[in-house]
């Protein structure tokens, strides 16, 4: 089997590269990050898709996040793979259900929320009219560098585990009976700021992240 992981060498993209290369060694797996040459924010994301296309996997973890990049990838591949049996499994965010409680205009909130409801929608051409299998899980916050990097005020303890929200998204990679397209995954949180004052630091963080993208643009 091919697998091929966007963003992989950090959070978890980081974690599912070495899960499925240390636990899957029949497996061909490919990660593809700034650190390795492949930004997907370059020619508007149709450098990443057409490398994607060109390895032609059997599941594509579309875990990087740009802004509008992360939806072009997946409807793309979904487009393309109208008559393959492929798998593409999306790192969500709960942010996207939380349109009308945070930032409706922030990028990172509609992207995820523009996600999910693609692939709940695409959900209903499955496989009579496509046989990709979508899947989308909107996490809440995870102990990310994105999150945790140069805080010292947040509850890391009450976070989602990256190495566990590695092993959610790979569990969606064998059909079950059913077709669960979209989960909420949420943390824990015990006072009423943690939420704010998280979403602020993961937000600012996602920032700085957008811009040494830009920077390293092609």
């Amino acid at each position: 089997m091919k697998i091929a992981i966007t963003g992989h060498s950090s959070g978890i993209g980081r974690q599912l590269d070495t899960i499925l290369s240390l636990t899957e060694t029949d497996w061909e797996v490919r990660g593809y990050s700034k650190s390795n040459g492949h930004n997907i924010a370059d020619d508007n994301g149709d450098k990443i898709i057409q490398t994607l296309l060109d390895y032609d996997p059997d599941v594509v973890f579309n875990n990087a996040y740009y802004p509008k990049m992360q939806t072009k990838i997946l409807e793309h591949l979904y487009s393309k793979w109208s008559d393959k049996t492929k798998v593409i499994i999306n790192t969500g965010s709960i942010s996207g259900h939380l349109s009308d409680v945070l930032d409706s205009e922030s990028d990172y909130v509609k992207d995820k929320k523009e996600m999910q409801e693609f692939c709940i929608k695409s959900s209903f051409n499955y496989p009579w009219n496509n046989k990709t299998r979508l899947y989308n899980i909107s996490f809440g916050f995870v102990n990310t560098a994105l999150v945790t990097k140069t805080t010292k005020n947040l509850k890391f303890d009450l976070m989602i585990d990256e190495e566990k929200a590695a092993w959610m998204l790979i569990d969606l990679i064998d059909e079950k009976p059913y077709h669960v397209v979209e989960q909420v995954v949420n943390c824990t949180f015990t006072e009423q700021r943690d939420m704010p004052d998280t979403f602020t630091t993961a937000s600012r963080n996602i920032m700085k992240h957008i811009v040494r993208s830009n920077k390293n643009k092609t």
